[in-house]
């Protein structure tokens, strides 16, 4: 009786073979590294949908608290995961599959080893910004002790740079989405098998959150429009890669990565996340330090403590106040308080009793030069001065930090609705 032929050996640590050739895709990543880094991407999608829900929902609802809390549950599983991944990458020893030069292989890796180190250090800078914003940290029934005290620099440094890592990750995942672009034409490798397992999909999902994102910033209705054009684009670009090399065999090419090829691919992933870097401040106008504020806050009492003016009393806001308000004016409270007490000062100074104060003496917030120029000057905060501040902020104060999250507002009915709407916000309250 023959003796049956034996299956190759296979190397240390790789996939075992299967119908779907996860070995060919992968050679040498490990079973967990597998896992982990498919579960990685879609607890990086679910972190960053509830992210963007929980920057839209109103600071009054209940609902808010809730999603906070799905946040921070969702965060540690994400840095939980990226350290199990983390842990199997050290062990593994994967070489680029057929057909990939090892030249994109290093850079692939680059990429994703730096997004996974940034799922690493972003919820441990989530936890101190929530600290030094004096906010309880739940998962689900237990609290965690904070371990630092309220700190307004701390926020503010740890919220610049919490927020840049998602920044970062966006650059990141553009970054993989324009390699695979180019490897699945020249290479026959995409998504799939350009980079570590899942990195793909992780770079895939994230920037369909950010189209999401960016196109629901007014609105919700243009989400899932915007969403499936860019499926349709990369579905679109992944069918003509296959066209053309469907009837091409892979061409053998060098599976040792080159120490060169590991250091160049290395710093263009440090240069992206540099870019990345710059984005709270391009997008927002802030920095992760506080100027020092000149206008003591007696007390701690850092709002305008006394009316200079008693508003007129307005109507109920009417259809047209509304929307703007759903539209625009939710964006004012992303950087602003508008009450006494609680959470003071954010990004931008606490704004209430606003109206007919003078600008840039808000007690304990830091302003830029310019408005302490006009301060000097004796600006006042009026209807009219507020109106054509939100028309164009650097036209009227050059040099100003403040900006308007949804863009500058020309439209002069848009603007009487949110200094209305500024003002039964800010009012004095009996």
């Amino acid at each position: 009786m023959a003796e049956k032929p034996r299956a190759p050996p296979r190397p240390s640590g790789a996939l075992p073979y299967s119908p779907l050739m996860l070995s060919a895709l992968w050679p040498g990543y490990s079973r967990t590294g597998l896992l982990a880094g498919w579960l990685l991407a879609l607890l990086y999608v679910t972190h960053a949908g509830l992210t963007a829900t929980l920057a839209r929902t109103d600071r009054a609802l209940p609902l808010r608290e809730e999603l906070r809390g799905w946040h921070y549950v969702v965060g540690t599983l994400l840095f939980a995961t990226a350290l199990v991944r983390l842990l199997a990458w050290l062990r593994e020893r994967p070489r680029p599959p057929a057909g990939l030069p090892a030249s994109a292989f290093a850079w692939g890796r680059a990429l994703a080893f730096v997004a996974l180190l940034l799922m690493l250090f972003a919820p441990l800078l989530g936890l101190l910004y929530a600290w030094a914003d004096g906010l309880a940290v739940r998962l689900g029934p237990v609290t965690l002790p904070a371990l630092v005290e309220r700190d307004r620099a701390l926020w503010q440094a740890t919220g610049y740079f919490h927020s840049g890592l998602g920044f970062m990750l966006v650059v990141l995942n553009l970054a993989t989405l324009l390699t695979a672009a180019c490897t699945s034409l020249r290479f026959r490798h995409g998504l799939l098998s350009a980079f570590p397992p899942g990195h793909g999909a992780f770079a895939f999902l994230g920037f369909s959150s950010t189209v999401h994102a960016f196109a629901t910033f007014r609105s919700p209705e243009p989400g899932p429009v915007a969403v499936a054009v860019f499926w349709a684009l990369v579905a679109a670009w992944a069918l003509a890669a296959w066209v053309l090399h469907r009837n091409r065999a892979p061409v053998p090419r060098s599976r040792i990565v080159s120490p060169v090829a590991r250091a160049v691919s290395a710093l263009g992933a440090v240069l992206l996340l540099g870019l990345g870097a710059l984005g709270p401040y391009g997008m927002f106008r802030v920095t992760p330090f506080a100027a020092p504020a000149d206008v003591a806050a007696e007390g701690g009492v850092e709002w305008h403590s006394r009316p200079a003016v008693i508003p007129a009393a307005l109507p109920p806001p009417d259809a047209f106040e509304r929307q703007v308000e759903a539209e625009t004016f939710k964006w004012c409270r992303f950087c602003h308080n508008m009450q006494p007490g609680g959470d003071q000062h954010k990004v931008g100074p606490n704004l209430y009793n606003i109206l007919g104060q003078r600008a840039g003496t808000v007690p304990g917030f830091g302003y830029s030069e310019a408005m302490r120029a006009a301060r000097a000057r004796g600006l006042v905060w009026t209807d009219e001065t507020l109106a054509a501040y939100i028309a164009d902020p650097q036209g009227f104060l050059p040099g100003t930090s403040m900006i308007v999250s949804s863009g500058p507002i020309p439209d002069p009915k848009v603007q009487e609705a949110v200094v209305n709407l500024l003002k039964r916000a800010t009012a004095p309250r009996d």
